[in-house]
This record gives C-alpha cells, sequence and structure tokens, in this order.
C-alpha cells in the first residue's frame, strides 16, 4: 500500500511486496511526474521498502523507519526478555506474575489507578522486571523528547541507550539492540521531521473493512478499484 500523507490519501495498492516491482512502480511514477516531489518515505523494517526507495529517489532523500514499528519489536523481544528472567524464578514467584503481562506491556498513561499500583508492587517485588520495564520505557522518551532535532542527535541518544540496555545482559534485549544498530541511521531520521507510518495503519485497517463487509474478495482488481475508490481522493477534495 503507498500512502500520500502530504494529501492524505491512499495513493496505491500493489498485488505483491516484491522489490523488483515497488522499484518498477516507484521510477514510473517518478517520470510520470506523480512522485516527483517526494522529500521522504517512511516505512517498516523491511530492507525491500528502504532499498527501492534509496534506489529510485537516491541518497539526499530521506528513508524514516516508523516508530511505532520499532516499538512493536522492542516489545516482542521485552517479551522474550521476561520469560528469560522468570524461568530463574521460584514456582511460587512465577505464580505471582501469572496473568500481569499486560500490566508490563501496556504505556503507563493507558493503566488504570489500580492497575499502576498493581504495577508498582510488582516492581519492587521483582527489581530486574523493573529495569526491563525502565528500558522500554526510556526508549520511549527518546522518542518523545521535543529537544531532538536531528539524526545525528538522535543516533547519540539510541547509542547510549542499548549502552545501558546491554547491561542486563538479557538475549531478547540484545536482539534488540541489533536491530536497532542494523536501522539506526533510518530511525533516527524520525527526528528531523517526526513523520510516522500512523496513517498507514489507519488505512490498512479501512482497507481491511471492505474485505469484511464484502465476505473477502478473490478479485484483486476489483478490491484495489473498490479501495481507491473509497480512499484514493485528497481529503481537500
Amino acid at each position: 500500500m503507498i500512502i500520500d500523507h502530504t494529501n492524505k490519501r491512499v495513493l496505491d495498492i500493489l498485488e505483491q511486496r516484491d522489490k523488483g516491482i515497488l522499484v518498477k512502480y516507484l521510477r514510473e511514477k517518478r517520470e510520470e511526474g506523480l512522485l516527483a516531489a517526494v522529500e521522504e518515505v517512511t516505512c517498516d523494517m523491511w530492507d525491500g521498502y528502504s532499498n527501492a526507495a534509496m534506489e529510485v529517489f537516491g541518497a539526499d532523500h530521506r528513508v524514516t523507519i516508523d516508530r511505532f514499528h520499532v516499538m512493536k519489536n522492542l516489545q516482542e523481544q521485552l517479551t522474550k526478555a521476561r520469560r528469560e528472567i522468570q524461568r530463574g524464578l521460584s514456582k511460587e514467584e512465577a505464580k505471582e506474575l501469572k496473568g500481569t503481562r499486560w500490566l508490563w506491556v501496556k504505556n503507563w498513561d493507558n493503566l488504570t489507578g489500580e492497575e499502576q499500583q498493581e504495577l508498582e508492587a510488582l516492581k519492587k517485588r521483582f527489581p530486574a522486571l523493573k529495569l526491563l520495564a525502565e528500558q522500554r520505557d526510556s526508549l520511549r522518551a527518546i522518542f518523545e523528547d521535543k529537544k531532538i532535532v536531528t539524526a545525528a542527535e538522535g543516533q547519540k541518544r539510541f547509542q547510549a541507550w542499548m549502552e545501558q540496555a546491554r547491561k542486563l545482559g538479557l538475549k531478547g534485549l540484545d536482539a534488540f539492540c541489533n536491530t536497532l544498530t542494523n536501522w539506526r541511521d533510518k530511525i533516527a531520521n524520525y527526528f528531523v521531521t517526526r513523520s510516522s507510518n500512523g496513517r498507514t495503519e489507519g488505512f490498512d485497517h479501512a482497507l481491511r473493512s471492505i474485505l469484511w463487509r464484502a465476505f473477502g474478495m478473490t478479485n484483486f482488481s476489483h478490491f484495489r478499484l473498490r479501495a481507491l475508490h473509497r480512499f484514493g481522493r485528497p481529503a481537500n477534495a
């Protein structure tokens, strides 16, 4: 799915997620003028997207990795790290943690007062898990820090965060740090314009609603035309 963030619309939908097909589409649309004014491309952490964008638009155009996909990846690795910690607990301690996963996963602001109190009690009871939760919160705070206005400063902050995270000696966190290292320059581009793929996720949900209402669609061309008819017009049109 190709999104025009400036005009808040679905620009097009491609049938396959293949780098060659994406390069061909982007190059054609750039030559036609539709994508001639592109300055930045936002995407998730799949090499095909970023490599296609750089191949077509060149190194002077920013490729920005969506911050929400970064945090999603961290959440997945934190779950592995929590399990790693919990395997070293006694049966009684493990029983205390049963059913508390969502307390650790949800952002603090989204917890009720009662849930916040319960989580604070668990942090005191399990300091290793507290440190793990603090790593998630500190990375989120970096993304929220409005004083960071350059990619270079963002990269410095990510490096400092990784140095702290690796000290915990957990495989899950080490795996995430490797991912962050590999994509750090493109993730740090977020701080230049603070672009994200939030609108893309919204359109993705909306397109799925077309499939739900139709009880599925086997003809891609029909689905594409219906989606573009519904979501392909500029927001101010």
